[in-house]
């Protein structure tokens, strides 16, 4: 399964999926067919729009998707995974760290509600149980509309809403093992009510979810990450409230609320001995492990006839409080709160449409890192983790943002449209003084008394961001596109700054260089993104396809020992293309497929070198056959990560697994099956191989070789009443 540049046949696939394309668009021709009402989303402008409208590659999960794959025993992650061809294959853990969408970071949103804030803290995917999720709208490459954080793509959650009138039920409950050990069961129970009238109506949902011990496919437990988290041994609550008021003919108000609390108390541990791994034991207890708690609120008000505009004004706030598991004698607690306000107002002028508006939010950021007591740590060979102190583990952030955007679109003629915007954004970053956490264990070990703070202070970006596409329509079916668009991101600053060199003058440590905020502004990252596409959707046939170029002017470089961030410099360019066609051969039996090629290159000295395997996406296929009918859904379905290797001979192992599907309706209610890595797979996980990379400094690969589970079993039930 390697696919390199050298000898990966593109031209097979050029020539495979131009003749496709020449396939459908024959097709679409002589049937001139679509679907009865065309699927709006509200991913690409802000406002609700058709996909045949959009200029770029946009993808929608339904709710059908949706329930056939967590059914079958999928989290979050891993649905989007096997749905969207341009998102990298889930890491099976808790984190989404390095899970790319077209090789670059994405911005994920739960109704329109962003989940990105300044320290880039991966677990957007662990934010939300599927049993609540209505559909998910995903607009693959660079965006400009969003601004920072979205050159991979956007993904927006759609939250389940009440279809008002009497009160209506929905209870879930689901099991899941791979009959290893005894403690090789999860289980999940859910309970949904919603209702209500013309004026008001509301869903309340509960859902919580207890897994315990991974095994692989020998049968052994599964090496817990210690890095970025696995959800072993986890207990998950999300809490959730959505209400709809409709207050005129063209007034209302949507308001959600959301309590969300995963939590991990795993009693198994990495076993140290002389400072390396020996193996995984039973025994471990620490005072931090892996978790993330979070709050969120928001309310969007919408006014169809806003002096002859359509308004929407949207107000939330999160906070969330995550947490890690030892690592190197210590682990911290990091902390978020974000205040956001947007506001969009769309118009049509004849064959132009408008939509403009403003942004803003505010999002503080402070951690701590819990030191354990080093003696018990050392005879206990890492199991046993008694806090000791507190310590600073980041210096505090404070970002404000202010933007503005305009986009319009034109239609030329009834079947071309041509679409541009611009958005101007303006960043202002607080940073506190910091004395480097290094020196502050060393204090608070005994070695030393005190020490000099690397200056904080205050940095401010600004940033214009473009884009510009057309759209034809061959069909009613049928559509080929192409577009342009800049994307920003802003590096963690809490990563960059607050880090500094120290000379020990008697028991003070006097700071000798630091980075600091007026001598060493960290830059921002603009990216450019440039793609050609095509679509056709239509009774028995789906297929779409695009080709993609980005190019950033800096990259992020990572001190591997401090894991902290060390230059933002080197350009860097990710290409390729996706695409995903699936066809009804009757009204009941569908397959499909769905690949993903890509290319990561950063340029080092004049000469473009393969990325990182600790950050760059591979190459992934999919493919499946379903069988669908009035009582029985049956699928069959399979995932590829193709081989990687960098320019520093790093290797990741690709690997397929295959899964099956299903649900039978019974006279009440339906019960759902699945059988996840159905051929018992041995493999590693794709973080688990990054992690190898990444962490080589810390600890021998054996640490973090965090394997995918065995075969595994679900079994569930749901009703509707």
């Amino acid at each position: 399964m390697k696919v390199k540049k050298g000898n990966y046949p593109l031209t097979l696939v050029a020539a495979a999926v131009v003749s496709a394309i020449s396939l459908v668009s024959v097709t679409a021709q002589a049937e001139g067919v679509t679907s009865e009402e065309e699927t709006t989303v509200v991913v690409a402008s802000r406002t609700a729009k058709a996909i045949s409208e959009i200029p770029g590659t946009v993808w929608f999960v339904d709710s059908e998707q949706i329930e056939q794959e967590y059914r079958g025993g999928k989290n979050l992650g891993e649905i989007l995974a096997a749905t969207i061809p341009s998102l990298d294959v889930s890491s099976g853990a808790r984190t989404n760290k390095g899970q790319n969408l077209r090789g670059r970071a994405m911005l994920v949103m739960i109704d329109g509600v962003s989940l990105q804030s300044s320290r880039t803290i991966s677990r957007q995917l662990d934010s939300i149980d599927p049993f609540n999720i209505d559909r998910i709208e995903v607009l693959s490459g660079s965006t400009s509309v969003y601004g920072a954080g979205a050159t991979g793509g956007v993904i927006n959650i759609i939250t389940k809403k009440s279809p008002g009138g009497k009160l209506q039920f929905e209870s879930y409950v689901s099991g899941s093992s791979g009959f290893n050990r005894g403690d090789d069961f999860d289980y999940k129970v859910a309970q949904a009510i919603s209702g209500g009238n013309d004026t008001v109506s509301a869903r309340v949902s509960a859902v919580y979810t207890e897994t315990q011990g991974f095994y692989n496919a020998d049968g052994s437990i599964i090496t817990p990450d210690i890095s970025q988290g696995s959800l072993q041994y986890n207990q998950t609550l999300d809490l959730q409230t959505t209400v709809d008021v409709t207050l005129s003919d063209t007034k209302k108000i949507n308001f959600l609320a959301q309590y969300y609390d995963s939590q991990q108390d795993s009693p198994y541990g990495l076993y140290f001995e002389g400072g390396n791994f020996i193996e995984v034991r039973k025994g471990f207890e620490s005072d931090r492990q892996h978790g993330t708690e979070r709050i969120m609120l928001s309310s969007a008000y919408s006014d169809a006839d806003f002096i002859g505009h359509q308004l929407v004004v949207e107000a939330s706030y999160r906070k969330e409080d995550q947490t890690y598991t030892p690592f190197g004698l210590g682990a911290s607690q990091q902390v978020t709160d974000v205040f956001s306000l947007k506001t969009a107002l769309a118009k049509s002028f004849g064959k132009v449409k408008l939509v403009y508006g403003a942004d803003a939010y505010l999002d503080k950021f402070d951690s701590n890192q819990a030191l354990f007591d080093p003696m018990l740590a050392y005879t206990s060979g890492g199991l046993i983790n008694e806090t000791f102190t507190e310590v600073g583990r980041y210096p505090g952030v404070t970002v404000g943002s202010v933007a503005a955007f305009i986009q319009a679109s034109v239609n030329i003629t009834d079947d071309w449209s041509i679409e541009g915007g611009y958005r101007y954004q303006y960043m202002n970053n607080k940073i506190d003084d910091f004395v480097a956490a290094s020196i502050q264990k060393k204090i608070a070990n005994g070695n030393g008394s005190s020490a000099d703070a690397v200056p904080g202070g205050e940095t401010n970006y600004s940033v214009g961001l473009f884009n510009l596409g057309t759209v034809y329509r061959l069909t009613a079916a049928s559509q080929v596109w192409a577009n342009f668009s800049q994307g920003f991101d802003l590096p963690d600053p809490a990563k960059y700054y607050g880090q500094g060199g120290y000379i020990l003058v008697g028991d003070h440590y006097k700071l000798d260089k630091s980075i600091n905020v007026a001598d060493s502004k960290m830059s921002g990252i603009k990216t450019n993104s440039y793609e050609i596409g095509f679509r056709t959707d239509q009774d028995a046939l789906s297929f779409q396809t695009a080709a993609y170029f980005s190019g950033s002017d800096k990259s992020v470089k990572y001190n591997t020992h401090t894991l902290l961030i060390e230059d933002v410099d080197n350009k860097k360019r990710v290409y390729g293309a996706e695409a995903l066609v699936s066809y009804w051969v009757t009204d009941n039996l569908q397959v499909g497929t769905s690949g993903h090629y890509v290319v990561s290159e950063l340029e080092t000295d004049g000469n473009w070198d393969d990325l990182s395997a600790g950050e760059a996406s591979t190459s992934k296929a999919s493919s499946w056959v379903g069988w669908y009918d009035s009582n029985l859904s049956l699928k069959v379905q399979s995932q590829t990560m193709f081989d990687y290797e960098d320019a520093a001979k790093n290797e990741l192992d690709g690997y397929t697994v295959f899964d099956l599907l299903g649900s039978y309706e019974l006279p009440v209610g339906s019960l759902g099956f699945g059988i996840q890595n159905l051929f018992n797979k041995d493999y590693t996980t794709v973080w688990g191989q990054r992690a190898q990379v990444f962490y080589s400094a810390y600890f021998g690969e054996e640490a973090f070789d965090y394997k995918g589970r065995g075969r595994t079993y679900t079994l569930n039930y749901q009703v509707k009443y």
